[in-house]
């Protein structure tokens, strides 16, 4: 049997309209004494289902929902959690992901409290998958307690259904439960634990596969999936990446120099970077790109992955929020800025905001006339009409004349529910400046 709850009357409209969370004051009772995770039905005043998901008393949303079909007995089952993921993979296989990508994206794939990213590796002439899992609620983690036994159903299911090429002793898997946002349910942070590995596989120095942005190939990006930051890479400029990419190819067939620079800010691993060099070399440009990050890890791993793809690259391992005036302006044809969240909670939001209009200050004061800046936030408590406004702000600063003439959002590997806008996060703009 699980543990009922009901919610206040009045307190239902939020959840009937698909919205998966219930916070604590909208529940009838107090949840004291209920388990952290355990399975709950979730009804109305009146005793009429709602849905069926998990709770947990020490969090502000005590309940969060996995379904609202009635007929789903076990929402926390093995065989219920595998079916949505696949449908997940599904979704991304329909959108033409080949290689990486994310797989799981919590509340977005009806899934709260699970982000699954999925690699396909390369090393030493084999191929490989990695599953890099965050368990980001008392619920989801009490549900994959076994997660090995779990992993090893959906490797499994996924190969017999399609989806994958690989089996279990081609899988290798990584629980990355080192975020601090497990403390607001009551979890501690861990280190990172590789439940599953792979022989002659080095998942500290690794190559995964992406669809490459200005052709039908893929393109290899070194780096760290078993300790690097998030879940060893990000995945979610994919999507923005692309956009940029064709629209930078068209520019460059009109440009009449031979060689062509890219300031990559907040590199990390050099994604933008090493796709945009990727699409431009093959215009037949020489690319000159210069890496900027404050991690000598993640410069190592950019420089590696644009050298890779032909480009000339130059690392400044400096915080881009200090350094940035020390970089000759008027110099880059393109510039990207892609900074970590600036904006962690509602209480940082005037402080982040002057933080991206100082980065972006500084991205226009890099940017040659008839070059670009590309300007991302994945602060989700940041307003796109705030980021916009942050945008505005910044080009005034330089008495820069700008043309803002793509604008990003989430990829197919990182859907939105209309009906759960906290799951919109992602903003990019790129500008052409005059």
């Amino acid at each position: 049997m699980l543990t009922v709850w009901r919610v206040r009357p009045g307190a239902d409209k939020r959840i009937r309209s698909g919205h998966p969370w219930v916070f604590s004051n909208e529940l009838s009772e107090s949840p004291k004494g209920h388990t952290p995770g355990a399975p709950v039905e979730l009804q109305d005043s009146r005793g009429q289902f709602l849905a069926r998901g998990y709770g947990n008393p020490h969090s502000l949303i005590a309940f969060r929902a996995l379904t609202f079909n009635s007929q789903d007995a076990q929402p926390t089952g093995f065989d219920f959690l595998h079916e949505k993921v696949l449908n997940s993979w599904r979704v991304r296989k329909a959108a033409g992901f080949r290689g990486s990508f994310r797989l799981a994206f919590g509340e977005s794939d009806y899934i709260p409290g699970l982000v699954l990213d999925y690699y396909v590796v390369e090393q030493n002439g084999k191929k490989a998958q990695v599953f890099a899992a965050q368990l980001v609620t008392a619920g989801m983690d009490a549900a994959l307690t076994s997660a090995e036994q779990f992993f090893q159903g959906l490797v499994e299911k996924a190969k017999a259904q399609g989806l994958s090429e690989f089996g279990w002793n081609e899988t290798a898997v990584v629980i990355r439960n080192d975020v601090g946002i497990r403390k607001l349910e009551g979890l501690k942070a861990e280190e990172p634990k590789v439940i599953k590995d792979l022989a002659d596989f080095n998942l500290s120095h690794i190559e995964i596969l992406l669809n490459a942005a200005g052709d039908a190939g893929v393109v290899k990006m070194s780096c760290d999936l078993r300790e690097g930051q998030k879940t060893g890479f990000f995945l979610d400029q994919t999507h923005n990446i692309h956009l940029a990419v064709e629209l930078f190819k068209n520019w460059a067939k009109q440009q009449k120099t031979k060689t062509l620079r890219v300031l990559d800010l907040c590199c990390y691993v050099g994604h933008w970077s090493t796709q945009i060099t990727r699409a431009l070399k093959a215009e037949g440009f020489d690319i000159e790109v210069h890496v900027v990050d404050v991690s000598k890890t993640a410069l190592a791993f950019a420089k590696e992955n644009a050298e890779r793809e032909g480009a000339k690259v130059t690392v400044h391992e400096m915080d881009v929020m200090e350094g940035l005036q020390n970089l000759p302006s008027q110099f880059y044809d393109i510039v990207i800025a892609d900074p970590p969240a600036f904006i962690k909670a509602k209480k940082d939001i005037p402080t982040g905001k002057a933080a991206y209009v100082k980065m972006n200050t500084q991205a226009f004061r890099t940017a040659k006339k008839n070059g670009f800046v590309a300007s991302c936030s994945c602060s989700g408590l940041l307003e796109e009409e705030e980021f916009r406004d942050a945008i505005r702000k910044a080009s005034l600063r330089n008495y820069t004349e700008v043309r803002s003439v793509l604008r990003g959002g989430h990829a197919a590997d990182h859907p939105t529910l209309m009906q759960f806008p906290e799951g919109f996060y992602l903003k990019m703009y790129v500008h052409y400046i005059i």
